[in-house]
């Protein structure tokens, strides 16, 4: 460590600065489940929608976080110390998210139809009998998921409990250990991420082909996780908490939400020219659907809302550095929601845009960030808001762009 820079002292979260958000997050989630409980009795499969909608949304968050934390590790990054800790908060909830997809696995034992035809598909489909039938297989699909999920819970925890126990002692033991365990995260996350968004979410329209979607769902994962880790840390510092955090940190955080912009924009245009100027039936026939009718609107405002209108704000430093790097992360989130309402919803309502629709993944998404914003809150009183002895602190104090 450089032994010119002050090592600031540790900081334990106070539950009580956060009594009025916890409030909110109860509220939410209390008033969240009983409308949830109520579309699960007027519609089983508006239920079923919009609860893969809300599911998927939570997914994406919280592995985006695992993602930032196994980047950080595996690649020896300095900057991010101080803020790693919140990656590891928003990471843990991924036992949370197990647990959202129970309501999901009831459907599939139950009806699985509601959701995926493919389960019990017709005599007349072919694809069923050949080159998907294979893949497409309820026994594998269940095995997925438990594999998924029982990964992704391993990995996250051990690097929270290793970075936690290394609060304690300044042991270096554990940095070569997490980083070990962080470089066989990265594709168990991307595996995680390809595979989850193959089985939950283009499987509810089966006859489909795209071989970029798990890239896809990647960029949108990692661009809105970070976004919300910009806005845990202004949230705490607006508490008092993260003194070590300086515009500099947002600064580069900015910067990376610029790229996955950007990354996400791309990834996006050519996985739909590819698909367009092939113009093959099975490969078209997602965006003939949301790009035809009142869904084509909201297909458009995705492009222009989370591209081009997000573009040039993110190029000036000086947003980057103020408050207004707030509104850029909460517009990101927004279209994260608005990206997996568009993948998701149309095939719930193929004529065009539904208000039940709507409505009905809104009341879900409120009670599952309110659960989240609970676990998260925990999360947070349980250790030091930031690594204390991380043999990398003192270089991430003294970050400059």
């Amino acid at each position: 460590m450089s032994h010119h820079i002050a090592i600031p002292n540790s900081e334990k979260f106070d539950s009580k600065k956060a009594a009025t958000l916890k409030t909110i997050f109860q509220g939410m989630a209390a008033a969240g489940v009983v409308g949830t409980i109520v579309i699960a009795f007027i519609s089983a499969k508006l239920f079923a929608f919009s609860w893969l909608f809300a599911f998927f949304f939570a997914f994406t968050i919280c592995i985006g976080c695992f993602f930032w934390n196994c980047l950080h590790h595996a690649t020896d990054s300095e900057w991010s110390v101080v803020i790693r800790r919140q990656y590891e908060n928003v990471a843990a909830l991924l036992k949370w998210v197990a647990l959202f997809f129970i309501p999901i696995a009831i459907i599939l034992l139950v009806n699985p139809q509601l959701l995926y035809s493919w389960i019990q598909p017709v005599v007349e489909d072919s694809l069923m009998k050949g080159t998907k039938g294979w893949y497409l297989n309820i026994s594998y699909f269940w095995v997925r998921a438990i594999g998924i999920f029982g990964l992704l819970f391993l990995l996250s925890r051990a690097l929270r409990n290793r970075s936690m126990t290394q609060d304690t002692d300044g042991a270096a033991k554990h940095t070569f250990k997490m980083r070990a365990a962080s470089i066989a995260g990265i594709p168990v996350m991307a595996l995680a991420v390809t595979f989850g968004g193959i089985d939950w979410l283009k499987s509810l329209n089966h006859h489909w082909y795209s071989t970029m979607w798990g890239v896809y769902l990647f960029a949108g994962a990692a661009g809105s996780s970070m976004a919300v880790t910009i806005l845990v840390c202004k949230w705490l510092k607006s508490l008092g908490y993260l003194k070590p955090v300086t515009e500099e940190h947002f600064h580069t955080m900015g910067k990376f939400i610029f790229a996955f912009t950007v990354f996400w924009g791309y990834i996006g245009f050519s996985q739909y020219m590819l698909i367009t100027y092939a113009n093959i039936d099975e490969e078209t026939i997602y965006f003939r659907l949301r790009n035809t009718g009142s869904w084509n609107y909201f297909s458009h405002f995705l492009v222009f809302g989370r591209f081009f209108f997000m573009f040039v704000p993110l190029l000036f430093q000086g947003l980057k550095k103020n408050r207004g790097i707030i509104f850029c992360a909460a517009w990101i989130i927004f279209m994260q929601c608005l990206d997996l309402f568009i993948i998701i919803i149309p095939e719930y309502a193929p004529g065009g845009f539904s208000f039940s629709g709507f409505i009905a993944c809104a009341i879900t998404l409120v009670a599952v960030v309110g659960v989240l914003g609970l676990g998260f809150l925990r999360n947070v009183g349980e250790g030091y808001t930031f690594p204390t002895k991380d043999p990398r602190l003192a270089e991430s104090l003294k970050l400059t762009n």
